[in-house]
């Protein structure tokens, strides 16, 4: 064994334990994850502790290029959304700014997969407060996208999300079917819940595609690479629009 593989560094809240598990199971041999994490005043899920994160993103990113990745992504849909609209693609500026390396911001990375996918009218899917989902909404309809409904868990702390399995938030999307028929697919928002196994299933039962958090900025990252995702199973984005020459 040696070190000769390519890297993607990873940022993420110091309370996300989803990452982890995710993205190892989307990866092609030869590819790695650095992670490193945020500091954080609290787990409460405000729009101030959560952008508090922000403070520490420079020197967090300057400590993870020294494993020298070639992209490093900012994991956190909320950290970039609400900065307000138009200001989601911030962090990944900033991480370019401060090390040299292309950065990727998971608002973004959303924003390019539902385009990617026709994706206009979608269902909102999260586990924020109302106030934290509101702001999503406005973030998504800056873009041009149609929200006519979310769902969300309303979940106060990190911790409370992390309670979420994969199959609870399946089972809310589908308990929305009668929406989404109308929708062109589906957004499940959020870095920090696991949902990425349960892609292809819902994409097969409700004949539309579904976007995460995670698959979003995982793919993103790859396709900033230039590595292929097609059969990594990660739903219809990874399938269709996973290769760019």
């Amino acid at each position: 064994m040696d070190n000769r593989v390519r890297r993607i560094g990873v940022i993420v809240p110091p309370g996300n334990v989803a990452v982890e598990r995710e993205f190892p199971l989307y990866l092609p041999p030869g590819i790695v994850l650095n992670h490193n994490r945020l500091s954080r005043p609290d787990s409460q899920q405000t729009p101030e502790s959560i952008l508090a994160m922000n403070e520490s993103l420079e020197q967090t990113a300057r400590d993870l290029s020294q494993a020298y990745p070639d992209v490093i992504a900012y994991v956190c849909t909320g950290g970039s959304f609400l900065e307000g609209p138009g200001n989601e693609g911030e962090p990944a500026r900033r991480i370019r700014e401060a090390t040299g390396i292309p950065g990727i911001s998971t608002s973004i990375a959303v924003v390019e997969a539902l385009r990617m996918l026709s994706i206009h009218k979608v269902l909102l899917v999260g586990p924020y407060p109302h106030d934290i989902m509101r702001a999503e909404v406005v973030f998504l309809e800056h873009y041009g996208f149609v929200v006519p409904r979310y769902e969300t868990f309303e979940c106060m702390t990190s911790e409370a999300n992390r309670a979420l399995s994969s199959e609870q938030i399946a089972q809310r999307v589908i308990d929305s079917r009668a929406v989404i028929a109308e929708c062109d697919g589906v957004f499940v928002s959020c870095t920090n819940i696991l949902v990425m196994d349960q892609i292809e299933r819902l994409e097969h039962e409700l004949g539309k595609p579904v976007v995460t958090s995670n698959q979003a900025t995982l793919w993103a990252a790859l396709r900033d690479m230039r590595i292929d995702s097609r059969s990594l199973g990660g739903g219809h984005l990874f399938e269709m629009y996973g290769y760019r020459e």
